[in-house]
């Protein structure tokens, strides 16, 4: 993403509990879907043993691309569905006739990432204790979503549509994160057309099959060479380049809402006042380097460290300004067009007037830098030495994302330069000690459909 050039400036601190609820809002027409109403604790229960391959590309997914996976799938002797992703905008959660979470004001929401699957799909690949809940025209919520906001079984989520009408769903099930895969609400196919879910966004390959054969047939079907398709597989090593799903990103960076009727032409909207004041800086502060970023505060601390050891071990990929073609950091080009956040705005790319994805410079979590040699959708040009230091402090980059991106260093708060990947650009070198996490990294299947309803520009 380029931003505008009164964008830019970034810091960081320590974690801010969630804001205060706000007062009440006045209730719109409402469709409720799913009519359970005692609360219970979460039921979190064994993950599916079955093999699951997501197909997708960036937005819609083509007619060509999905009938090609289709029939692969279909030639490997393995099932296939169509899924979808996106976000609906919550502007309450209700337990009875109280509210838990509430919009700070008309017309504001939160950005909730909806996975939608046909039921038998969810049965196969999350496990029937997901999958009934939603097949009685329930929800199921993830755990880290859950905690974020306190929400139990039994809790309702109105989410609000264009023309003022709300739809409610009722929670049928807390699921962990293996079960659901990163996504905040597992949903069915029909009941994402009531929101106007309707675009295709996946297939989702699953079953019993041999994945030899399996990748053989994406190949013969032209999906692996296909510079504009993802495969990724839940047997997949971790990549040093996946980002954070909208759940743990909102848990370190904090949740907000925006304004959903005030959305611009070009998806920019304002974002509520508390999370701004707890998250996003006063002004834009100077970085080593000279960069001037306007980020979230969380963030402040990494990046410095990344940017000051690129500018003591390797000077010569910093210029103040510097031509088209430079591989490094050019820093007059990242304070007018780069940066991480446009103050106080958040952007909806849209599906629908309230359905879309958002960008995770809502969040000012990236940083984009040198936008010119590494504009998106360009063969990236980043000298790898950078990349590999941005890794070392938590970020992950965007030159490996499905749309190269190369200007685009990402923070997701953990060291990934060891991390050994057959990455297409700057793989990281062997040789580096592994980051002590105090517990084996998670495995493809927990952060599968992690990035529904995030985009990177």
């Amino acid at each position: 993403m380029r931003l505008p050039r009164s964008t830019t400036a970034a810091f960081l601190a320590i974690a801010v509990a969630v804001p205060a609820l706000t007062p009440a809002i006045a209730a719109a027409p409402s469709i409720d879907q799913g009519g359970a109403t005692a609360t219970e604790p979460a039921r979190i229960g064994a993950v599916v043993e079955t093999d699951v391959v997501s197909v997708y590309q960036t937005g819609p997914i083509t007619a060509s691309v999905r009938d090609a996976t289709l029939a692969a799938a279909a030639a490997a002797g393995a099932q296939a569905s169509i899924g979808r992703g996106f976000t609906a905008p919550m502007w309450q959660l209700r337990r009875g006739a109280t509210s838990i979470q509430m919009a700070s004001a008309v017309g504001y929401a939160f950005p909730m990432a909806v996975t939608a699957l046909p039921v038998e799909t969810i049965r196969a690949v999350m496990g029937r204790e997901v999958a009934a809940p939603v097949a009685q025209g329930q929800v199921v919520m993830g755990a880290t979503t859950a905690a974020l906001r306190g929400a139990q079984v039994g809790d309702v989520i109105d989410i609000g549509m264009r023309g003022g009408v709300t739809i409610s769903f009722t929670i049928g099930r807390i699921g962990s994160e293996e079960e659901v895969g990163g996504t905040e609400i597992v949903m069915s196919l029909e009941q994402a057309a009531l929101l106007g879910g309707t675009i295709d966004t996946r297939v989702v390959i699953f079953g019993f099959f041999d994945r030899a054969v399996l990748d053989g047939q994406l190949a013969a079907y032209g999906l692996s060479s296909n510079s504009k398709v993802r495969i990724r597989r839940s047997w997949d090593a971790p990549d040093p380049d996946n980002t954070l799903g909208m759940a743990a990103t909102k848990t370190i960076l904090g949740e907000f809402d925006m304004n959903y009727a005030g959305v611009s032409t070009y998806g920019w909207t304002a974002v509520g006042a508390a999370w701004r004041n707890a998250y996003l800086p006063a002004s834009r502060e100077t970085f080593p380097t000279g960069i001037r970023a306007y980020c979230n505060v969380q963030v402040r601390a990494d990046l410095a460290a990344a940017l000051q050891e690129v500018a003591t071990t390797y000077p010569s990929l910093v210029a103040a300004s510097a031509n088209q073609y430079f591989t490094g950091i050019d820093v007059a080009n990242t304070n007018n067009a780069g940066g991480c956040a446009v103050p106080g705005q958040a952007r909806l790319s849209r599906i629908t007037q309230a359905l879309g994805s958002v960008s995770r410079h809502s969040w000012g979590q990236p940083l984009d830098t040198s936008t010119v040699a590494n504009c998106q959708g360009c063969t990236p040009k980043m000298d790898c030495r950078i990349v590999r230091i941005f890794r070392k402090h938590g970020f992950a980059w965007g030159g490996n994302f499905l749309t190269p991106d190369g200007m685009h260093f990402e923070w997701v708060g953990e060291p990934r330069n060891t991390l050994q990947y057959p990455s297409k650009y700057c793989a990281n070198l062997p040789g580096g000690a592994l980051a002590d996490t105090g517990e084996p990294p998670p495995d493809s299947r927990s952060i599968m459909f992690a990035d529904d309803g995030l985009t990177a520009e």
